[in-house]
């Protein structure tokens, strides 16, 4: 919460009164947190990384309500995006690595909402695999685009995601590192002519996220909510589809073992 407060404090003063501004945190409970602030006044409302819940209650609000999505608010979408959408593909991967013990859900949608912001919205998500460890989900979007998810949970590496798109002739590669870090994200474009590493861009993605306070139009004061809203759907109907499975490693049965002798009859 503060590091978006700060980040806020450093925008020009023609954005609107920060004073008027409310951040309410994405944890359990942020609709109600959201409502209370449109009915104190506040001019725009910025929720911070969103856990899935419903809110259609929400979606007539009469204030800006802005996303700040742990991955797809970062800065460097803008450049991403165009790469991602003209590049020749049947497949993309998308892949996070989150703390231990974060929630799978919320890291699904962050996913999600980082693919629509690169590629598009994602109607559909089908959970294949989730542990205590790990989770892969296949989707696709509108243009039939195949989409691979995986979550992995360490804390061997710093947290990041990382999508991927193979074409015929190269690929396209983009590292979101955590925004606890002040590492700038790296989007790569490889071709026949070699690769080429888009400029640097060293804004943090809660900034990037207050900036489109400015630029939001009345007609559109609305787009993040039902976007999340849409994308939430998918995460709560692939879970409640695909209830928790556990991998288990194959076991050797010892009923017909003789453990007297150490052999099979």
């Amino acid at each position: 919460m503060s590091a978006v407060q700060s980040a806020l404090a450093t925008l020009p003063i023609s954005f609107p009164d920060p004073a008027n501004v409310k951040i309410v945190d994405g944890s359990s409970g942020w609709p109600a947190d959201v409502r209370r602030a449109l009915d104190s006044g506040a001019t725009a409302v910025v929720v911070l990384h969103p856990r899935p819940t419903e809110f259609a209650d929400l979606l007539a609000a009469a204030a800006p309500v802005i996303v700040d999505s742990r991955w797809a608010s970062n800065p460097v979408i803008d450049s991403a995006a165009p790469a991602f959408r003209a590049a020749e593909s049947s497949r993309v991967e998308c892949r996070v690595i989150v703390e231990p013990g974060s929630d799978f859900a919320s890291a699904l949608l962050d996913e999600l909402m980082l693919i629509r912001a690169l590629l598009g919205p994602v109607h559909q998500a089908t959970v294949r695999y989730l542990s205590d460890h790990a989770l892969y989900a296949e989707g696709s979007t509108d243009d039939g685009l195949a989409v691979d998810f995986s979550v992995v949970c360490t804390s061997a590496v710093p947290a990041s995601a990382t999508v991927r798109l193979l074409t015929s002739d190269g690929s396209v590669e983009l590292t979101i590192p955590s925004g606890d870090t002040a590492q700038p994200a790296r989007l790569i474009t490889v071709g026949p002519d070699g690769a080429v590493l888009a400029p640097t861009l060293y804004e943090t993605g809660h900034r990037a996220a207050l900036r489109r306070l400015h630029g939001t139009a009345p007609a559109d004061r609305l787009t993040d909510l039902r976007d999340l809203y849409d994308d939430v759907q998918v995460v709560l109907a692939a879970f409640r589809n695909n209830p928790r499975r556990r991998h288990e490693p194959d076991r050797v049965s010892t009923d017909s073992i003789d453990l007297t002798e150490g052999t099979q009859p």
